[in-house]
């Protein structure tokens, strides 16, 4: 929405990309989502709530509850929601991750669970680039394999893990991630159904692929635990 430019409707309302400054939103009987930076005014109704992936609005009123912005302070740049205060005075900005009362919420337990996914891969990965033979001997039998082959698999666990260690950062920077998250959850429930089907097959690594597929299997259900909190407390 270009400056100037003004919305108004009766219900739920989402901008699909940013408001600039002097847009202006107003929703009766609905909530504001802003897919982008939220940088104009929105007005609402005193039981709905306005939420952005950059909350940086000019104006804000929640019913007879009103926020301006009165220092560059008072921006963020990342997810946040914002509802009327419980006295419905004040319109009160949080981060996303945050929840009314105080408490830590599900996006940041799913952060902090991709992070630990992309801790551990990318270890292994780099463990696997520096000692091959020493690091692949710990499970599987390194005669089997050339340490170049070796290597290229650290290469892919490196990869992975920057993966899933610049999602949750790159979402702290507004842009959205839950997509792939979920479609980690599914990779890695893959991994687990094959590894344990590889094992079935080959004998002499048997005990080294089930573990690494219960590993994915464990990682996976933590992710997916950690997601569906987050969808029973919108």
């Amino acid at each position: 929405m270009r400056a100037g430019e003004r919305v108004e409707h009766d219900g739920d309302v989402l901008i699909c990309g940013d408001i600039e400054r002097d847009g202006a939103v107003r929703a009766t009987r609905g909530d504001v989502t802003v897919w982008g930076s939220l940088l104009g005014e929105v007005e609402c109704d005193a039981d709905a709530c306005v939420r952005a992936i950059d909350m940086r609005p000019a104006a804000l009123r929640i019913g007879g509850a009103r926020w301006r912005s009165s220092t560059a302070a008072d921006a963020t740049r990342r997810p946040a929601v914002a509802r009327a205060a419980a006295d419905g005075a004040d319109v009160v900005i949080r981060d996303e991750d945050v929840g009314q009362d105080g408490s830590t919420s599900t996006s940041a337990s799913v952060r902090r669970s991709s992070l630990l996914t992309g801790a551990y891969i990318g270890a292994v990965g780099l463990a696997l680039l520096v000692a091959p033979a020493t690091t692949f001997s710990i499970l599987f039998d390194a005669a089997d394999v050339a340490s170049a082959w070796i290597r290229v698999f650290g290469v892919l666990c490196v990869t992975f893990g920057a993966y899933y260690v610049g999602t949750p950062l790159y979402e702290l920077r507004g842009f959205g991630a839950e997509s792939f998250y979920r479609s980690t959850v599914l990779g890695r429930a893959f991994v687990f159904v094959s590894l344990c089907a590889l094992a079935a097959f080959e004998r002499r690594a048997r005990i080294g692929l089930v573990a690494l597929g219960v590993v994915n299997a464990l990682s996976a259900s933590v992710m997916h635990r950690a997601l569906e909190r987050g969808r029973d407390r919108e």
